[in-house]
Protein backbone atom coordinates (compact mmCIF):
# COMPACT_ATOMS: atom_id res chain seq x y z
CA UNK A 1 0.00 0.00 0.00
CA UNK A 2 3.05 2.31 0.19
CA UNK A 3 2.98 2.36 -3.61
CA UNK A 4 -0.71 3.24 -3.65
CA UNK A 5 -0.12 6.04 -1.12
CA UNK A 6 2.55 7.48 -3.42
CA UNK A 7 0.06 7.42 -6.30
CA UNK A 8 -2.53 9.20 -4.15
CA UNK A 9 0.07 11.90 -3.44
CA UNK A 10 -0.52 13.10 -7.01
CA UNK A 11 -4.11 14.17 -6.17
CA UNK A 12 -3.14 16.50 -3.29
CA UNK A 13 -2.75 19.63 -5.48
CA UNK A 14 -6.43 19.31 -6.47
CA UNK A 15 -7.93 19.44 -2.97
CA UNK A 16 -10.67 21.91 -3.89
CA UNK A 17 -11.97 19.62 -6.63
CA UNK A 18 -11.87 16.71 -4.21
CA UNK A 19 -13.77 18.73 -1.59
CA UNK A 20 -16.54 19.58 -4.08
CA UNK A 21 -16.69 15.95 -5.23
CA UNK A 22 -16.89 14.64 -1.64
CA UNK A 23 -19.70 17.04 -0.73
CA UNK A 24 -21.64 15.95 -3.81
CA UNK A 25 -21.04 12.28 -2.94
CA UNK A 26 -22.51 12.96 0.50
CA UNK A 27 -25.57 14.60 -1.05
CA UNK A 28 -25.89 11.77 -3.59
CA UNK A 29 -25.86 9.18 -0.79
CA UNK A 30 -28.64 11.02 1.04
CA UNK A 31 -30.74 11.28 -2.12
CA UNK A 32 -30.05 7.63 -2.94
CA UNK A 33 -31.43 6.55 0.44
CA UNK A 34 -34.72 8.27 -0.42
CA UNK A 35 -35.37 5.78 -3.25
CA UNK A 36 -36.97 3.41 -0.73
CA UNK A 37 -39.21 6.26 0.50
CA UNK A 38 -40.34 6.90 -3.08
CA UNK A 39 -41.17 3.21 -3.55
CA UNK A 40 -43.05 3.16 -0.23
CA UNK A 41 -45.18 6.13 -1.35
CA UNK A 42 -45.81 4.56 -4.79
CA UNK A 43 -46.96 1.26 -3.25
CA UNK A 44 -49.23 3.15 -0.86
CA UNK A 45 -50.73 4.98 -3.83
CA UNK A 46 -51.70 1.69 -5.50
CA UNK A 47 -53.74 0.81 -2.44
CA UNK A 48 -55.61 4.10 -1.90
CA UNK A 49 -55.71 5.28 -5.58
CA UNK A 50 -56.89 8.90 -4.97
CA UNK A 51 -54.56 9.87 -2.16
CA UNK A 52 -51.50 8.51 -0.43
CA UNK A 53 -51.77 7.94 3.29
CA UNK A 54 -48.32 7.56 4.79
CA UNK A 55 -48.49 5.58 8.03
CA UNK A 56 -47.33 2.32 9.52
CA UNK A 57 -43.70 3.48 9.64
CA UNK A 58 -41.97 1.96 12.69
CA UNK A 59 -39.67 4.10 14.89
CA UNK A 60 -40.70 7.26 13.01
CA UNK A 61 -43.87 7.78 15.05
CA UNK A 62 -41.88 7.56 18.27
CA UNK A 63 -39.57 10.48 17.39
CA UNK A 64 -41.84 12.37 14.96
CA UNK A 65 -45.48 11.96 16.13
CA UNK A 66 -46.71 14.45 13.51
CA UNK A 67 -45.64 11.96 10.79
CA UNK A 68 -47.74 9.11 12.24
CA UNK A 69 -50.28 9.58 9.46
CA UNK A 70 -49.79 11.97 6.53
CA UNK A 71 -52.19 12.26 3.56
CA UNK A 72 -50.84 13.41 0.18
CA UNK A 73 -52.62 13.91 -3.18
CA UNK A 74 -51.76 11.14 -5.64
CA UNK A 75 -50.18 13.76 -7.97
CA UNK A 76 -47.30 13.92 -5.48
CA UNK A 77 -46.18 10.40 -6.45
CA UNK A 78 -44.56 11.36 -9.81
CA UNK A 79 -43.23 14.59 -8.25
CA UNK A 80 -41.49 12.68 -5.44
CA UNK A 81 -40.18 10.02 -7.85
CA UNK A 82 -38.77 12.52 -10.37
CA UNK A 83 -37.43 14.77 -7.61
CA UNK A 84 -35.46 11.95 -5.97
CA UNK A 85 -33.86 10.91 -9.27
CA UNK A 86 -33.09 14.51 -10.29
CA UNK A 87 -31.21 14.98 -7.01
CA UNK A 88 -29.39 11.65 -7.47
CA UNK A 89 -28.45 12.44 -11.06
CA UNK A 90 -27.26 16.00 -10.41
CA UNK A 91 -24.99 15.18 -7.47
CA UNK A 92 -23.71 12.04 -9.19
CA UNK A 93 -22.78 14.04 -12.31
CA UNK A 94 -20.96 16.80 -10.41
CA UNK A 95 -18.99 14.37 -8.23
CA UNK A 96 -18.00 12.17 -11.19
CA UNK A 97 -17.03 15.21 -13.29
CA UNK A 98 -14.65 16.59 -10.66
CA UNK A 99 -13.19 13.17 -9.85
CA UNK A 100 -12.57 12.47 -13.55
CA UNK A 101 -10.72 15.80 -13.80
CA UNK A 102 -8.60 14.93 -10.77
CA UNK A 103 -7.73 11.58 -12.35
CA UNK A 104 -6.76 13.11 -15.70
CA UNK A 105 -4.65 15.85 -14.08
CA UNK A 106 -2.90 13.38 -11.78
CA UNK A 107 -2.10 11.01 -14.66
CA UNK A 108 -0.73 13.90 -16.72
CA UNK A 109 1.62 14.82 -13.84
CA UNK A 110 2.77 11.19 -13.40
CA UNK A 111 3.49 10.93 -17.13
CA UNK A 112 5.34 14.29 -17.12
CA UNK A 113 7.46 13.24 -14.13
CA UNK A 114 8.21 9.84 -15.63
CA UNK A 115 9.29 11.26 -19.00
CA UNK A 116 11.38 14.01 -17.40
CA UNK A 117 13.14 11.46 -15.19
CA UNK A 118 13.75 9.09 -18.10
CA UNK A 119 15.33 11.87 -20.16
CA UNK A 120 17.78 12.71 -17.35
CA UNK A 121 18.75 9.12 -16.49
CA UNK A 122 22.26 8.03 -17.45
CA UNK A 123 23.37 5.80 -20.32
CA UNK A 124 23.96 2.80 -18.09
CA UNK A 125 20.26 2.74 -17.15
CA UNK A 126 19.20 2.48 -20.80
CA UNK A 127 21.77 -0.24 -21.39
CA UNK A 128 19.94 -2.44 -18.85
CA UNK A 129 16.45 -2.03 -20.35
CA UNK A 130 14.57 -1.84 -23.63
CA UNK A 131 13.05 1.20 -25.28
CA UNK A 132 9.73 -0.62 -25.84
CA UNK A 133 9.47 -1.44 -22.13
CA UNK A 134 10.02 2.22 -21.20
CA UNK A 135 7.33 3.20 -23.74
CA UNK A 136 4.96 0.68 -22.16
CA UNK A 137 5.53 2.18 -18.72
CA UNK A 138 4.82 5.72 -19.93
CA UNK A 139 1.69 4.74 -21.89
CA UNK A 140 0.11 1.51 -20.61
CA UNK A 141 1.20 1.55 -16.97
CA UNK A 142 0.45 5.24 -16.44
CA UNK A 143 -2.94 4.78 -18.13
CA UNK A 144 -3.63 1.85 -15.80
CA UNK A 145 -3.43 4.05 -12.68
CA UNK A 146 -6.10 6.54 -13.78
CA UNK A 147 -8.91 4.24 -12.68
CA UNK A 148 -7.13 3.72 -9.36
CA UNK A 149 -7.21 7.45 -8.75
CA UNK A 150 -10.63 8.32 -10.18
CA UNK A 151 -12.82 5.24 -9.66
CA UNK A 152 -11.22 3.99 -6.46
CA UNK A 153 -11.37 7.28 -4.54
CA UNK A 154 -14.93 7.78 -5.76
CA UNK A 155 -16.10 4.33 -4.70
CA UNK A 156 -14.15 4.29 -1.43
CA UNK A 157 -15.97 7.47 -0.40
CA UNK A 158 -19.33 7.16 -2.14
CA UNK A 159 -20.19 3.48 -1.63
CA UNK A 160 -19.63 3.39 2.17
CA UNK A 161 -21.72 6.58 2.43
CA UNK A 162 -24.50 4.94 0.39
CA UNK A 163 -24.47 1.98 2.78
CA UNK A 164 -24.26 4.20 5.87
CA UNK A 165 -27.25 6.36 4.90
CA UNK A 166 -29.26 3.37 3.75
CA UNK A 167 -28.88 1.19 6.87
CA UNK A 168 -31.31 3.29 8.97
CA UNK A 169 -33.94 2.84 6.24
CA UNK A 170 -33.35 -0.93 6.17
CA UNK A 171 -34.13 -1.07 9.89
CA UNK A 172 -36.97 1.43 9.57
CA UNK A 173 -38.75 -0.69 6.94
CA UNK A 174 -37.64 -4.16 8.02
CA UNK A 175 -37.37 -3.83 11.78
CA UNK A 176 -35.59 -6.76 13.47
CA UNK A 177 -35.60 -8.81 10.23
CA UNK A 178 -32.99 -6.41 8.83
CA UNK A 179 -30.39 -7.91 11.19
CA UNK A 180 -30.33 -11.13 9.16
CA UNK A 181 -29.23 -9.28 6.03
CA UNK A 182 -26.77 -6.98 7.83
CA UNK A 183 -24.93 -9.86 9.54
CA UNK A 184 -23.90 -11.21 6.12
CA UNK A 185 -21.98 -8.02 5.21
CA UNK A 186 -18.60 -8.98 6.79
CA UNK A 187 -18.51 -12.27 4.84
CA UNK A 188 -18.30 -10.30 1.61
CA UNK A 189 -14.72 -9.27 2.47
CA UNK A 190 -13.39 -12.85 2.17
CA UNK A 191 -13.38 -13.19 -1.66
CA UNK A 192 -12.22 -9.57 -1.99
CA UNK A 193 -9.05 -10.15 0.06
CA UNK A 194 -8.18 -13.65 -1.18
CA UNK A 195 -8.64 -12.94 -4.89
CA UNK A 196 -7.05 -9.48 -4.69
CA UNK A 197 -3.58 -10.83 -3.84
CA UNK A 198 -3.64 -13.22 -6.80
CA UNK A 199 -4.80 -10.43 -9.09
CA UNK A 200 -1.87 -8.13 -8.22
CA UNK A 201 0.72 -10.82 -9.06
CA UNK A 202 -0.96 -11.69 -12.37
CA UNK A 203 -1.36 -8.03 -13.36
CA UNK A 204 2.33 -7.26 -12.83
CA UNK A 205 3.35 -10.21 -15.02
CA UNK A 206 0.81 -9.19 -17.68
CA UNK A 207 2.18 -5.62 -17.75
CA UNK A 208 5.73 -6.93 -18.13
CA UNK A 209 4.62 -9.04 -21.10
CA UNK A 210 2.83 -5.99 -22.54
CA UNK A 211 6.20 -4.23 -22.40
CA UNK A 212 7.61 -7.12 -24.45
CA UNK A 213 4.97 -6.47 -27.13
CA UNK A 214 5.72 -2.73 -27.29
CA UNK A 215 9.44 -3.39 -27.49
CA UNK A 216 9.05 -6.04 -30.20
CA UNK A 217 6.77 -3.87 -32.36
CA UNK A 218 9.10 -0.87 -32.11
CA UNK A 219 12.11 -3.03 -32.99
CA UNK A 220 10.40 -4.69 -35.97
CA UNK A 221 8.89 -1.52 -37.45
CA UNK A 222 12.13 0.46 -37.14
CA UNK A 223 13.91 -2.37 -39.01
CA UNK A 224 11.10 -3.02 -41.48
CA UNK A 225 13.43 -2.73 -44.50
CA UNK A 226 15.71 -5.43 -43.04
CA UNK A 227 12.74 -7.73 -42.40
CA UNK A 228 11.58 -7.36 -46.00
CA UNK A 229 15.07 -7.59 -47.48
CA UNK A 230 15.62 -11.00 -45.88
CA UNK A 231 12.07 -12.23 -46.44
CA UNK A 232 11.49 -12.63 -42.70
CA UNK A 233 7.86 -11.40 -42.56
CA UNK A 234 6.37 -14.75 -41.54
CA UNK A 235 9.12 -15.40 -39.01
CA UNK A 236 8.52 -12.05 -37.32
CA UNK A 237 4.75 -12.63 -37.35
CA UNK A 238 5.25 -16.00 -35.59
CA UNK A 239 7.47 -14.39 -32.95
CA UNK A 240 4.88 -11.67 -32.35
CA UNK A 241 2.04 -14.19 -32.09
CA UNK A 242 4.02 -16.14 -29.48
CA UNK A 243 4.60 -13.04 -27.32
CA UNK A 244 1.00 -11.89 -27.82
CA UNK A 245 -0.30 -15.32 -26.79
CA UNK A 246 1.66 -15.08 -23.50
CA UNK A 247 0.00 -11.73 -22.78
CA UNK A 248 -3.39 -13.22 -23.64
CA UNK A 249 -2.92 -16.09 -21.16
CA UNK A 250 -2.15 -13.70 -18.31
CA UNK A 251 -5.00 -11.43 -19.39
CA UNK A 252 -7.44 -14.35 -19.39
CA UNK A 253 -6.43 -15.33 -15.84
CA UNK A 254 -6.80 -11.71 -14.71
CA UNK A 255 -10.26 -11.45 -16.25
CA UNK A 256 -11.30 -14.73 -14.61
CA UNK A 257 -10.40 -13.43 -11.13
CA UNK A 258 -11.95 -10.01 -11.75
CA UNK A 259 -15.22 -11.43 -13.04
CA UNK A 260 -15.68 -14.11 -10.37
CA UNK A 261 -15.68 -11.57 -7.52
CA UNK A 262 -19.01 -9.99 -8.43
CA UNK A 263 -21.02 -13.27 -8.63
CA UNK A 264 -19.48 -14.49 -5.35
CA UNK A 265 -20.50 -11.31 -3.56
CA UNK A 266 -23.97 -11.42 -5.13
CA UNK A 267 -24.47 -15.02 -3.93
CA UNK A 268 -23.30 -14.19 -0.39
CA UNK A 269 -25.54 -11.12 -0.36
CA UNK A 270 -28.46 -13.08 -1.79
CA UNK A 271 -28.23 -15.58 1.08
CA UNK A 272 -28.65 -12.83 3.65
CA UNK A 273 -31.35 -11.09 1.63
CA UNK A 274 -33.22 -14.39 1.08
CA UNK A 275 -33.61 -15.02 4.81
CA UNK A 276 -34.62 -11.41 5.43
CA UNK A 277 -37.17 -11.50 2.58
CA UNK A 278 -38.58 -14.81 3.77
CA UNK A 279 -39.33 -13.34 7.17
CA UNK A 280 -40.43 -10.03 5.65
CA UNK A 281 -43.08 -11.64 3.45
CA UNK A 282 -44.62 -13.28 6.50
CA UNK A 283 -44.63 -10.26 8.82
CA UNK A 284 -44.46 -7.01 6.76
CA UNK A 285 -47.18 -5.11 4.90
CA UNK A 286 -46.78 -4.86 1.07
CA UNK A 287 -45.58 -1.21 1.08
CA UNK A 288 -43.07 -1.83 3.88
CA UNK A 289 -41.85 -5.02 2.23
CA UNK A 290 -41.31 -3.22 -1.11
CA UNK A 291 -39.39 -0.41 0.60
CA UNK A 292 -37.39 -2.93 2.67
CA UNK A 293 -36.45 -4.98 -0.39
CA UNK A 294 -35.28 -1.95 -2.41
CA UNK A 295 -33.24 -0.76 0.60
CA UNK A 296 -31.47 -4.13 0.69
CA UNK A 297 -30.78 -3.93 -3.03
CA UNK A 298 -29.44 -0.38 -2.78
CA UNK A 299 -27.18 -1.53 0.06
CA UNK A 300 -25.75 -4.61 -1.65
CA UNK A 301 -24.98 -2.82 -4.93
CA UNK A 302 -22.17 -0.73 -3.34
CA UNK A 303 -20.61 -3.93 -1.98
CA UNK A 304 -20.20 -5.23 -5.53
CA UNK A 305 -18.57 -1.94 -6.55
CA UNK A 306 -16.23 -2.09 -3.55
CA UNK A 307 -15.11 -5.55 -4.70
CA UNK A 308 -14.19 -3.96 -8.05
CA UNK A 309 -12.29 -1.28 -6.14
CA UNK A 310 -9.96 -3.90 -4.72
CA UNK A 311 -9.30 -5.31 -8.20
CA UNK A 312 -8.48 -1.83 -9.51
CA UNK A 313 -6.18 -1.11 -6.56
CA UNK A 314 -4.26 -4.36 -7.08
CA UNK A 315 -3.85 -3.61 -10.79
CA UNK A 316 -2.71 -0.04 -10.08
CA UNK A 317 -0.19 -1.25 -7.48
CA UNK A 318 1.32 -3.56 -10.10
CA UNK A 319 1.50 -0.63 -12.56
CA UNK A 320 2.79 1.70 -9.84
CA UNK A 321 5.65 -0.68 -9.03
CA UNK A 322 6.87 -0.46 -12.63
CA UNK A 323 6.47 3.34 -12.70
CA UNK A 324 8.31 3.92 -9.42
CA UNK A 325 11.10 1.53 -10.43
CA UNK A 326 11.99 4.18 -13.01
CA UNK A 327 11.28 7.22 -10.83
CA UNK A 328 13.41 5.78 -8.01
CA UNK A 329 16.36 5.09 -10.30
CA UNK A 330 19.12 7.65 -9.71
CA UNK A 331 21.28 9.06 -12.52
CA UNK A 332 24.83 7.79 -12.03
CA UNK A 333 26.18 10.71 -14.05
CA UNK A 334 25.22 14.10 -12.63
CA UNK A 335 26.66 17.46 -11.60
CA UNK A 336 28.81 17.06 -8.51
CA UNK A 337 28.37 19.50 -5.61
CA UNK A 338 30.29 22.65 -6.45
CA UNK A 339 30.55 21.85 -10.19
CA UNK A 340 31.68 24.91 -12.15
CA UNK A 341 30.58 26.22 -15.54
CA UNK A 342 33.41 25.94 -18.08
CA UNK A 343 33.58 29.11 -20.15
CA UNK A 344 37.21 29.47 -21.35
CA UNK A 345 38.82 28.61 -24.70
CA UNK A 346 39.89 24.96 -24.92
CA UNK A 347 43.67 24.62 -25.18
CA UNK A 348 44.22 20.97 -24.27
CA UNK A 349 42.33 17.71 -23.68
CA UNK A 350 44.11 14.91 -21.84
CA UNK A 351 43.33 11.35 -20.77
CA UNK A 352 45.34 10.65 -17.62
CA UNK A 353 45.80 6.86 -17.02
CA UNK A 354 42.12 6.24 -17.85
CA UNK A 355 40.62 2.79 -17.27
CA UNK A 356 37.03 1.69 -17.78
CA UNK A 357 34.81 -1.40 -17.76
CA UNK A 358 31.03 -1.80 -18.14
CA UNK A 359 30.60 -4.78 -15.84
CA UNK A 360 32.36 -7.72 -14.18
CA UNK A 361 35.73 -5.92 -14.32
CA UNK A 362 36.26 -6.88 -17.96
CA UNK A 363 38.40 -3.92 -18.93
CA UNK A 364 37.38 -2.14 -22.12
CA UNK A 365 40.07 0.53 -21.67
CA UNK A 366 43.18 0.23 -19.50
CA UNK A 367 45.76 2.90 -18.60
CA UNK A 368 44.94 5.15 -21.57
CA UNK A 369 47.04 8.32 -21.94
CA UNK A 370 46.18 10.86 -24.65
CA UNK A 371 46.98 14.55 -25.07
CA UNK A 372 45.39 16.69 -27.78
CA UNK A 373 46.38 20.34 -28.18
CA UNK A 374 44.34 23.16 -29.69
CA UNK A 375 44.11 22.89 -33.52
CA UNK A 376 45.36 19.27 -33.52
CA UNK A 377 43.34 16.56 -35.24
CA UNK A 378 43.49 13.20 -33.47
CA UNK A 379 42.05 9.96 -34.94
CA UNK A 380 41.56 6.69 -33.06
CA UNK A 381 41.92 3.64 -35.29
CA UNK A 382 41.27 0.06 -34.26
CA UNK A 383 39.23 -3.08 -34.74
CA UNK A 384 35.52 -3.19 -33.94
CA UNK A 385 34.99 -3.55 -30.20
CA UNK A 386 38.43 -2.18 -29.29
CA UNK A 387 36.93 0.74 -27.34
CA UNK A 388 37.00 3.70 -29.74
CA UNK A 389 33.37 4.73 -29.11
CA UNK A 390 33.77 4.19 -25.36
CA UNK A 391 36.84 6.44 -25.38
CA UNK A 392 34.82 9.32 -26.86
CA UNK A 393 31.74 8.58 -24.70
CA UNK A 394 33.90 9.15 -21.61
CA UNK A 395 34.78 12.65 -22.87
CA UNK A 396 31.06 13.48 -23.07
CA UNK A 397 30.56 11.96 -19.59
CA UNK A 398 28.05 9.40 -20.83
CA UNK A 399 30.05 7.28 -18.39
CA UNK A 400 32.77 8.14 -15.86
CA UNK A 401 36.20 6.45 -15.84
CA UNK A 402 36.71 3.66 -13.31
CA UNK A 403 40.34 4.75 -13.03
CA UNK A 404 42.18 7.93 -13.89
CA UNK A 405 40.72 11.22 -15.10
CA UNK A 406 39.93 13.17 -18.26
CA UNK A 407 40.92 16.83 -18.16
CA UNK A 408 40.19 19.92 -20.23
CA UNK A 409 42.78 22.68 -19.71
CA UNK A 410 43.95 20.68 -16.71
CA UNK A 411 40.48 20.60 -15.09
CA UNK A 412 38.87 17.23 -14.33
CA UNK A 413 35.67 17.12 -16.41
CA UNK A 414 33.81 15.67 -13.39
CA UNK A 415 34.24 19.07 -11.74
CA UNK A 416 32.43 20.82 -14.63
CA UNK A 417 28.67 21.11 -15.12
CA UNK A 418 27.35 18.61 -17.66
CA UNK A 419 25.68 21.32 -19.72
CA UNK A 420 28.79 23.48 -20.05
CA UNK A 421 30.94 20.41 -20.88
CA UNK A 422 28.65 18.99 -23.55
CA UNK A 423 27.98 22.40 -25.11
CA UNK A 424 31.70 22.48 -26.05
CA UNK A 425 31.46 19.31 -28.11
CA UNK A 426 30.02 18.65 -31.56
CA UNK A 427 29.32 14.99 -32.23
CA UNK A 428 28.50 13.01 -35.35
CA UNK A 429 27.34 9.63 -34.04
CA UNK A 430 27.71 6.31 -35.84
CA UNK A 431 23.92 5.95 -35.87
CA UNK A 432 22.00 8.58 -37.82
CA UNK A 433 19.34 10.04 -35.50
CA UNK A 434 16.87 12.60 -36.86
CA UNK A 435 13.73 13.89 -35.16
CA UNK A 436 10.23 14.30 -36.59
CA UNK A 437 10.47 18.06 -37.15
CA UNK A 438 11.84 20.35 -39.88
CA UNK A 439 15.33 20.23 -41.41
CA UNK A 440 16.11 23.58 -39.82
CA UNK A 441 15.15 22.33 -36.34
CA UNK A 442 17.26 19.20 -36.78
CA UNK A 443 20.35 21.11 -37.94
CA UNK A 444 19.96 23.58 -35.04
CA UNK A 445 19.14 20.87 -32.47
CA UNK A 446 22.16 21.70 -30.30
CA UNK A 447 21.52 25.46 -30.62
CA UNK A 448 17.75 26.07 -30.84
CA UNK A 449 18.32 29.85 -30.93
CA UNK A 450 20.52 29.66 -34.05
CA UNK A 451 19.47 31.97 -36.90
CA UNK A 452 18.55 30.70 -40.37
CA UNK A 453 21.87 32.09 -41.65
CA UNK A 454 23.74 29.98 -39.08
CA UNK A 455 21.78 26.89 -40.12
CA UNK A 456 22.53 27.50 -43.81
CA UNK A 457 26.24 28.02 -43.06
CA UNK A 458 26.36 24.70 -41.20
CA UNK A 459 24.58 22.97 -44.11
CA UNK A 460 27.10 24.43 -46.57
CA UNK A 461 30.05 23.17 -44.52
CA UNK A 462 28.45 19.68 -44.49
CA UNK A 463 27.76 19.86 -48.27
CA UNK A 464 24.04 19.40 -47.55
CA UNK A 465 22.79 22.78 -48.78
CA UNK A 466 22.31 21.72 -52.42
CA UNK A 467 19.72 18.98 -51.78
CA UNK A 468 18.03 20.89 -48.91
CA UNK A 469 17.38 23.94 -51.08
CA UNK A 470 16.05 21.67 -53.86
CA UNK A 471 13.22 20.46 -51.57
CA UNK A 472 9.80 22.18 -52.03
CA UNK A 473 9.90 23.76 -48.55
CA UNK A 474 13.68 24.03 -48.26
CA UNK A 475 14.87 24.26 -44.67
CA UNK A 476 11.25 24.19 -43.41
CA UNK A 477 10.65 20.71 -44.88
CA UNK A 478 9.28 18.27 -42.24
CA UNK A 479 11.44 15.14 -42.12
CA UNK A 480 8.85 12.64 -40.84
CA UNK A 481 9.57 9.77 -38.47
CA UNK A 482 13.36 9.15 -38.18
CA UNK A 483 13.92 11.27 -41.31
CA UNK A 484 12.77 8.51 -43.64
CA UNK A 485 11.77 11.06 -46.29
CA UNK A 486 15.50 11.44 -47.06
CA UNK A 487 17.93 8.95 -48.53
CA UNK A 488 20.51 7.27 -46.27
CA UNK A 489 23.29 9.58 -47.48
CA UNK A 490 21.13 12.68 -47.11
CA UNK A 491 20.25 11.70 -43.55
CA UNK A 492 23.94 11.34 -42.69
Amino acid sequence: MDIYKRLLGYVKPYRWRLAIAFMCMLAFSMANALVSVALYVITKGFVSKNQVIVDNIPYLSKYFPELTSVALPVIWIPVILVGVFILRGFFDYVSNYHMANVGILAVRKVRDDLYRHLVYLSHDFYAKGRTGDFLSRITNDVGQIQGAITDVITDLVKQPLVILFNIPFIFMWGGKYALIAIVIFPLVAIPIVVLGKQLRKLTKKMQERTGDITSFIGETLSGAHIVKAFGREEGEIRRFEEINNNVFEYFRKTIKITIIQRPLIEVIGAVGAAFAVWYGIKYLSPERFAAFFISLYVCYEPLKKISKVNSTIQQSIAAGQRIFEVLDAKPTIHDLPGAVTFAEPVTEISYDHVGFFYESEKWVLKDIEVKAKHNEVVAFVGASGSGKTTLVSLLLRFYDPVQGAIRINGKDIRDLTLHSLRSLIGIVSQETVLFNCTIRENVAYGRPDASLEDVKRAAEIAYADHFIEALPQGYDTPLGDRGLKLSGGERQ
